[in-house]
C-alpha cells in the first residue's frame, strides 16, 4: 500500500495531487480547512481508501495530535512507500508590511513555514525505523528567490521552507532509515490564489497588473498538469533528497 498525506487537498494543485491519485494501491490523508466531499466520493468510487481531516493550520499546538490519528491508521507491514506533501499555502496578506496588523504576519507563517515544519518533524519522528520508501515534498514558490513588493510574509516563508528542506536533506544522507525531502516549484497556477492577486490593488501589489495579463494571455498552468509533473517527480528515483526543483527545469 501506498500512503499519501496531502495538505490543502480541497482545491487546487492539492485537489489534483488526489485526483490523480484515485486508486486501490493507494490510501489518502487529505487535510484542508473545509472538506471536499466531491474527492471523498470520487476515491471510494475508484476504490481509494481516503481519510479526509477539516483542520486550520494556525492551530500549531495540535498538530502532533493530527499526526498521530494518521500515523495509527497506517499498517507499516504493508507500507510499500509514504509520502508527505506540504501544499497548503496561504499569499495573504498582499500588501507592504505595515500596513496590516501583527496577526496576519503570524497566520500566514504558521501556514506557510511553521505547520511545514511541524509536520516534517513529526513525520521523521514517526517513520524513524520504518524501512520503506519515504518522501517528502514541499511546495515552494519562484517568490522564495526574488523579492515581490506586497509579497513580504509569503517571500520570506517560502525562502525559509526551502532553506529548511536543504538542512533536513542533509541530516537525512547520515539516517540509517532515511527519508527524501524535496522542494518544488510548480510555477503559476490557474488557482484561487492567482485570482486573490488579481483581485489586489496596484497600490498594495504593484505588479498586478502582469499577473492579470497572465491570466488573459493563458500563461497559467493547469493544477493537472503541475500535479502530474509533480508525481513523476516523485516517483522517479533519481530524484535527490535536499533539493530545490523548478517545473520549467523538469
Amino acid at each position: 500500500m501506498n500512503y499519501y498525506i496531502i495538505t490543502g487537498a480541497s482545491r487546487g494543485l492539492g485537489k489534483a495531487i488526489a485526483e490523480n491519485l484515485f486508486s486501490k494501491d493507494n490510501h489518502l490523508f487529505c487535510i484542508s480547512r473545509r472538506i471536499n466531499d466531491d474527492i471523498v466520493t470520487r476515491a471510494g468510487l475508484n476504490d481509494c481508501r481516503i481519510d479526509y481531516f477539516e483542520y486550520d493550520f494556525n492551530f500549531l499546538e495540535e498538530i502532533d495530535m493530527l499526526v498521530a490519528t494518521i500515523f495509527e491508521r497506517i499498517n507499516f507491514n504493508k507500507a510499500e512507500s509514504i509520502y508527505l506533501i506540504n501544499n497548503a499555502a496561504t499569499v495573504k496578506p498582499i500588501m507592504p508590511v505595515g500596513k496590516f496588523p501583527s496577526f496576519e504576519i503570524i497566520s500566514n507563517m504558521n501556514v506557510n513555514l511553521i505547520a511545514p515544519m511541524l509536520l516534517v518533524s513529526e513525520f521523521i519522528k514517526r517513520t524513524e525505523d520504518v524501512n520503506c520508501n519515504k518522501t517528502i515534498v514541499n511546495i515552494s514558490s519562484g517568490a522564495a528567490k526574488k523579492p515581490y513588493y506586497g509579497w513580504g510574509c509569503y517571500c520570506s516563508a517560502k525562502a525559509a521552507l526551502d532553506m529548511f528542506t536543504g538542512c533536513v536533506g542533509m541530516e537525512q544522507n547520515n539516517a540509517s532509515n532515511p527519508v527524501k525531502i524535496i522542494a518544488f516549484n510548480p510555477g503559476i497556477m490557474d488557482t484561487d490564489m492567482q485570482e486573490d492577486i488579481r483581485q489586489t490593488s496596484a497600490e498594495n501589489f504593484e505588479q498586478v497588473e502582469r499577473f492579470i495579463k497572465f491570466k488573459e494571455q493563458g500563461a497559467l498552468k493547469s493544477p493537472d498538469f503541475v500535479a502530474k509533473k509533480l508525481l513523476d517527480l516523485i516517483h522517479n528515483n533519481e530524484t535527490k533528497t535536499g533539493m530545490i526543483y523548478d517545473i520549467n527545469e523538469l
